[in-house]
């Protein structure tokens, strides 16, 4: 991994994850990852594709609060920046599309799930996760705010 390419982007790294902590527009966390890194070649050439049960376990808890049912999360393609403990990338849920932005440091990360692409609704979650000692894990969803449709 080059370090001057991840200086290029230590900066933005930091202001995503205080926005992931305190924000409270989600869309505009999203906007900001897209704007400022996901969709530049040199950030996504930093990452690794990596695999992480734990948060696909996240995702799969968060999933069945949402759609009310048992949720089959597919086609999870993470990539992670290890400086970082950032995690990021798509999957399906229960065949729609979603996108997930994960701090693994601080437990805490941001789901969009596209709803209906007929009216362009999009559902935004912010969630902390916690990793108990007797193996079992709890998932925190914030409440609804007008940023979760």
């Amino acid at each position: 991994m080059s370090k001057s390419k991840l200086f290029k982007f230590e900066k933005s790294l930091l202001t995503l994850k205080d926005m992931i902590t305190i924000a409270d527009d989600f869309k505009e966390i999203y906007n900001y990852f897209f704007d400022h890194l996901g969709d530049d070649p040199d950030f996504l050439d930093l990452g690794k594709r990596s695999k992480n049960p734990f948060l696909k376990q996240v995702l799969g808890v968060i999933g069945e609060q949402l759609f009310k049912e048992k949720v089959e999360i597919t086609q999870l393609m993470l990539t992670k920046i290890p400086k970082h403990s950032f995690y990021h990338g798509p999957c399906l849920m229960n065949g729609k599309m979603a996108s997930v932005l994960f701090f693994e440091d601080i437990d805490m990360g941001l789901l969009s799930v596209v709803m209906s692409l007929g009216s362009y609704r999009t559902d935004f979650i912010r969630f902390s996760s916690i990793q108990m000692e007797n193996g079992k894990d709890v998932i925190y969803c914030a409440p609804k705010s007008k940023t979760i449709h």
